[in-house]
């Protein structure tokens, strides 16, 4: 989104863009040579994941700390103050999409140090399971498959599960290692008004801070690298693809 440099020109926004820009680079950089080195398209596949996974944790905690510092800089430039709070958890029943391969892994090995981790996976199956059925009704009935997405987005919305890395009280019990998907979305209302009922009203007035064009650029090359795995890029449906690999992991 290259009009964020029009709404927000400040110091803190240049630079927390550039240092993301920086640390992309270099990742980017540093795939390049390895699948040079291997003679593909990709660096990372089922047969070097291993010996990648100690890069690949330290890049997506760095990406993250990135993005943290970028949300710092343009957040408070927004004309209304942010209505998001602890324990609101009502845009935790979305159904997360554009999740990157490499921050599936780093919330991966995070849970598998988790005695419930079969349960975590049956909980996201069924959620994976739910997405999937709504996305081939709305197959049946749509003129093309972007807007079936969207409105099979919206209709497991409706259903309002909750995500099965949320408490009873709404709280994020894996929020240092959430994706970028769920760290972008924010309200200006009260977020009682983050319900399907009220979501497309005047009453919410709900949106995703998005990434300068060249980030999102250099993050689909990062991203790129991971094609040897064939990783989902739906949040639960992701976490599944890597949980296959557990054998390669441990």
């Amino acid at each position: 989104m290259e009009l964020y440099r029009d709404y927000f020109p400040t110091r803190a926004y240049k630079l927390a863009e550039m240092k993301m820009a920086v640390l992309l680079g270099a990742e980017r950089d540093r795939l390049d040579r390895i699948a040079q080195s291997l003679r593909r398209e990709y660096a990372v596949g089922e047969d070097n994941l291993r010996e990648q996974l100690p890069e690949i944790l330290k890049f997506a905690k760095a990406y993250h700390d990135a993005y943290a510092q970028y949300l710092k800089a343009v957040l408070p430039q927004q004309p209304r103050p942010i209505q998001c709070r602890p324990a609101c958890g009502n845009c935790c029943h979305h159904y997360p999409m554009s999740v990157e391969p490499f921050e599936l892994i780093y919330l991966y090995c995070e849970l598998r140090k988790r005695d419930d981790l079969i349960d975590v996976m049956d909980a996201c199956q069924m959620r994976a399971n739910l997405f999937d059925s709504l996305f081939e009704k709305r197959l049946e009935t749509e003129a093309s498959e972007d807007e079936a997405e969207d409105k099979a987005l919206h209709d497991y919305f409706a259903a309002w599960r909750p995500c099965p890395f949320s408490n009873k009280a709404g709280d994020c019990m894996v929020y240092p290692f959430r994706p970028v998907s769920c760290r972008m979305y924010f309200s200006e209302t009260d977020p009682k008004y983050c319900t399907p009922e009220s979501l497309q009203t005047e009453k919410n007035d709900s949106y995703i801070v998005y990434l300068p064009d060249n980030i999102e650029e250099a993050i689909y090359g990062i991203s790129e690298h991971y094609a040897g795995l064939h990783l989902s890029e739906s949040y639960f449906g992701g976490l599944l693809s890597v949980n296959a690999f557990e054998g390669v992991l441990g």
